[in-house]
């Protein structure tokens, strides 16, 4: 492609190192050819583009020092487009590098969830609300300050989604059949008996008030200990919990990245990674050649 040309002959101007300009080609020219067996034009990338090759790149076992280098050779080149008007904007300018260091995820068991979400008695308004607040958390993966934030009018029961619009990634989010049902339930049964007049909130306190992050946790860590569960659990937990259940089922990544609003790949690496070790334990412990 003509425009990689002319970018490597200004790299060159740039009195870099030939293995460095040979390592930027070699990067783009394996970028541009993604984006031409997706049948994308450069001026027309958009971010989820690029996350979507990066996330093959993860899927190919690159190492993660290979792709942070390859990140900024992506990084580099539409930072060089937008500059010389090739393309209008820079949809990589968000695009973080992933952290070298591995870390691991908190995350619930399957069982721990089923104990966590089997609620014994729906028979008060608090108890339809409850139930239905950890169908919403563990059922779409939105962050606790997301559903903290979220409206009455941010539910589509007819279309079944929710809408998470406020924050830094808005986003529309499918609902299971479980999550519909008690939100639903929630809605009709509940929230009308709990909600102060005029109160825009989808979720509401004792107070008829939309919650606290603070009120909703120890909510939370209320029937964590009712279920029984022996970990501190922490405001992320049910969200990576959603995110490695749905993958370890067979789950595309990068659907899962985006019903999550996921904009950069460490999370995405750690997800990864905990799969990769589910996978390493599964053939260390079930192959029947151990």
């Amino acid at each position: 492609m003509e425009v990689v040309e002319e970018y490597i002959k200004y790299l060159n101007s740039k009195n870099l190192s030939k293995n460095t300009i040979s390592s930027y080609y070699i990067d783009i020219k394996r970028y541009v050819d993604y984006l031409k067996e997706k049948m994308i034009s450069l001026d027309n990338v958009v971010e989820n583009d690029i996350i979507g090759y990066i996330i093959r790149l993860e899927q190919e076992n690159i190492s993660v020092a290979t792709v942070s280098r390859m990140i900024s050779s992506i990084k580099s080149f539409h930072d060089y487009l937008f500059f010389y008007g090739i393309s209008k904007n820079n949809p990589a300018r968000n695009i973080k590098k992933p952290k070298i260091e591995k870390n691991s995820l908190d995350i619930l068991t399957e069982e721990e969830i089923k104990r966590l979400l089997d609620f014994k008695n729906l028979n008060t308004p608090k108890e339809i609300r409850d139930k239905a607040i950890f169908e919403i958390l563990y059922g779409t993966g939105i962050k606790v300050s997301e559903l903290i934030d979220m409206d009455i009018d941010s539910v589509e029961l007819d279309l079944d989604y929710i809408c998470c619009d406020k924050g830094k990634n808005p986003r529309i989010i499918p609902l299971s059949n479980t999550s519909k049902e008690y939100l639903e339930k929630y809605i009709k049964e509940s929230r009308t008996e709990l909600a102060n007049e005029d109160e825009k909130a989808l979720f509401v306190s004792s107070l008829g008030q939309r919650f606290t992050r603070q009120g909703l946790w120890k909510l939370i860590k209320k029937y964590a200990n009712l279920a029984n569960i022996d970990k501190n659990i922490n405001p992320s937990m049910l969200r990576h919990s959603f995110a490695i259940h749905l993958l370890n089922e067979g789950a595309n990544v990068a659907v899962v990245s985006k019903i999550l609003g996921n904009s950069n790949l460490s999370s995405l690496q750690s997800y990864l990674n905990h799969i990769n070790k589910n996978m390493r334990r599964e053939i260390k412990e079930k192959h029947p050649r151990k």
